[in-house]
């Protein structure tokens, strides 16, 4: 179905482009069949779609605008960069496409294959409010919670609350099967300080010191807070995730 979706649309009418309860709806099934099927399906249908596309530049950059606000977006329900990458990889791809975008599309590429799941994470050296510093790589548990988060955002502070209250999350930090290491990346540390007891002392709560990985993108920090599972070699389990993703993948591995 992913691969041969598009077959019977008319990419030359760009009316639909005006039609958003057709062709949002339309855009919305097809990516919703992606988690049904191989990242080699998922590819060869978007790369049928965007070669369709191509037949008119309007078109083709509504699909992509699309792509944008559905799997990478940071309020999508939907947001996943797994299924947002063969997007950018087609971009790069095409003829039609000038070089500069190109160019654009490829350095935003280098971002989004950083810290995927399967892949080492991204070390880094953080500080604690004692002014000691560690490494990522350093925290020695099975699992590894890395939260970045600015304690003064509205949805750091439900993140940070549902992780407290969460009797799996609580379980597995008291047993020493997960560690949390919660990352301010930002500049104001008046801020972080002021919100230091909100932090439950069992948590590993730093700041980047240097700047580092907002200043060289080590990590993709499109929106606030953004949490990575990471198990004993700092190996990415669950990218950009939901406490209830977390409480998930804790309550299969405990029932194992």
């Amino acid at each position: 179905m992913i691969v041969h979706y598009w077959e019977n649309f008319n990419f030359t009418d760009t009316m639909y482009c005006h039609a958003p309860q057709i062709t949002d709806q339309a855009f919305v099934n097809f990516i919703s069949l992606f988690p049904h099927a191989s990242m080699d399906k998922v590819s060869e249908g978007v790369k049928k779609m965007l070669d369709a596309a191509e037949v008119d530049v309007v078109m083709y950059n509504y699909f992509l605008k699309l792509a944008d606000h559905y799997l990478y977006a940071p309020l999508s329900q939907m947001r996943n960069d797994e299924f947002y990458i063969p997007f950018m990889e087609q971009v790069v791809a095409s003829t039609k496409v000038t070089e500069v975008h190109k160019q654009r599309t490829e350095l935003f590429l280098q971002l989004l294959y950083r810290n995927r799941p399967g892949s080492k994470a991204e070390d880094f050296v953080y500080t604690t409010s004692s002014g000691q510093s560690g490494r990522l790589h350093a925290v020695s548990a099975p699992y590894t919670l890395l939260m970045f988060y600015n304690p003064d955002c509205a949805d750091c502070k439900v993140t940070t609350a549902s992780l407290k209250r969460s009797p799996v999350v609580t379980t597995a930090v008291s047993s020493g099967q997960l560690k949390i290491l919660a990352v301010f990346p930002d500049q104001d540390l008046d801020i972080w300080r002021s919100h230091l007891n909100e932090i439950p002392s069992s948590w590993i709560n730093g700041y980047d010191k240097t700047f580092e990985i907002r200043t060289n993108d080590v990590y993709d920090l499109k929106a606030m807070p953004t949490l990575y599972l990471l198990n004993k070699d700092k190996i990415v389990i669950l990218k950009d995730i939901s406490v209830d993703n977390l409480n998930n993948y804790l309550s299969q591995i405990n029932s194992n």
